[in-house]
């Protein structure tokens, strides 16, 4: 499993730089995977996307195995977060969240329970033999993600 290069050098009190993909394409995805940064945004909120190509791009930034994908998603919702994290996003930017509220379900969507209600779908090799237990403490161990609030508050 990689190491979240971002979270280590946020703990450290380190800059990290990246850059938005507001252009919904795979070979811009690739291209800039390699220039160097620390993280990228795929852009979902106002770029024409779909879950699938968000995946591809995702996939793609994840297979250059230099930067964090993040997906910054269109709004506040349980689908999203979903597709976002099931596609294999290290980070979600999470807009509009205007309300303690609307931040809560930003960390009860992420987040597995006991604090989250975030299901696994799926499940790959490695946990398909798994007891629920054990799967969710797999999933807990080996998630690497980052939330990310656009907040007025």
């Amino acid at each position: 499993m990689r190491t979240n290069q971002v979270k280590e050098k946020l703990k450290r009190g380190e800059p990290v730089l990246g850059a938005w993909l507001s252009l919904p394409s795979v070979p811009s995805a690739r291209i800039m995977a390699r220039l160097g940064f620390d993280w990228l945004v795929v852009d979902m909120e106002h770029s024409a996307q779909n879950p699938v190509l968000m995946a591809d791009m995702v996939a793609t930034i994840a297979d250059a195995g230099t930067c964090a994908p993040i997906v910054r998603i269109p709004g506040n919702s349980v689908e999203w977060f979903k597709w976002a994290l099931d596609a294999g996003a290290w980070g979600i930017v999470v807009p509009m969240v205007n309300t303690r509220e609307e931040a809560q379900r930003v960390v009860e969507y992420a987040k597995y329970p006991p604090p989250g209600s975030r299901s696994i779908g799926g499940g790959g090799r490695r946990t398909m033999k798994l007891s629920w237990p054990s799967r969710l403490r797999v999933h807990r161990r080996s998630r690497i993600s980052m939330r990310f609030s656009l907040c007025r508050e």
